[in-house]
C-alpha cells in the first residue's frame, strides 16, 4: 500500500513540475506590456551580456 502512495506522489509530483516549466507566453495583441516582460525575462544569460550597456571599448 505505502509503495502505491509514493507512486502516486511522484507521478503527480512530475506532472505539476512539468507543467510550472512549460509556461507559455502572454498574447502580445491582447497585453503587450506582459508580452514584452515575458520576453526580456527568458532571454539567455549571453542575449542579456551582449545587450549590456557597460561595455568598454579599445
Amino acid at each position: 500500500m505505502k509503495s502505491t502512495r509514493v507512486i502516486a506522489l511522484l507521478a503527480t509530483s512530475a506532472v505539476l513540475f512539468l507543467t510550472a516549466s512549460c509556461s507559455q507566453a502572454p498574447d502580445a495583441e491582447k497585453d503587450p506590456n506582459a508580452d514584452a516582460a515575458y520576453k526580456r525575462a527568458n532571454r539567455t544569460e549571453m542575449y542579456r551580456k551582449a545587450q549590456a550597456s557597460d561595455v568598454t571599448r579599445n
